[in-house]
């Protein structure tokens, strides 16, 4: 090889390398950015898990047996969003597709799902005033921001992993 070619060889070499590092090190930027915006925690965002660490257990216990009385309370409601969307599952599946219909069974859907939301925060907001002033803002401050979640407070699904390890460290707790 001429020394020609070995100096065109060599340049194409270092400005490869200096490409790549030049890429590796924005990726690193890209994704130390990205890593930090995932750990901030959303502004004034709690989980309920935080809160039932501010409260007494019998508080806890009152918050859960009230979202519960108040969630069997609406099982009618969420019994008719159920066959609702199972009906409009059932409907995306047949010629002639009708997309207006199956939209207005979704939003029916939806509506009595917010009825019985709206009906457990009612029930909960109601029963505040069984707690102290202080777990009163906790639980408030949770279940009044958006995206509040009821199903947390239910608990995990019987039979899951969660619940027989939350059973047995209750059992556990019981038994001292």
């Amino acid at each position: 090889m001429t020394t020609g070619k070995i100096k065109w060889a060599l340049g194409a070499s270092v400005a490869l390398n200096l490409f790549l590092i030049a890429g590796g090190i924005g990726a690193g930027f890209v994704l130390k950015h990205h890593m930090h915006d995932m750990r901030r925690p959303a502004s004034g965002m709690q989980a309920w898990n935080d809160v039932e660490k501010r409260l007494t257990p019998q508080a806890t216990a009152h918050i859960r047996e009230v979202v519960k009385a108040a969630a069997l309370g609406t099982e009618a409601e969420m019994a008719k969003a159920r066959a609702l969307r199972s009906e409009a599952e059932k409907m995306a599946a047949v010629e002639p597709y009708d997309s207006a219909k199956i939209v207005a069974l979704a939003e029916q859907a939806r509506s009595y799902e917010s009825l019985s939301r709206a009906k457990i925060e009612t029930a909960l907001i109601q029963d505040l005033a069984a707690l102290q002033p202080t777990e009163r803002k906790l639980v408030a401050g949770y279940i009044l921001r958006p995206g509040f979640r009821i199903r947390r407070l239910l608990g995990p699904p019987a039979g899951s992993p969660e619940a027989k390890a939350k059973a047995q460290a209750e059992s556990a707790q019981a038994s001292k």
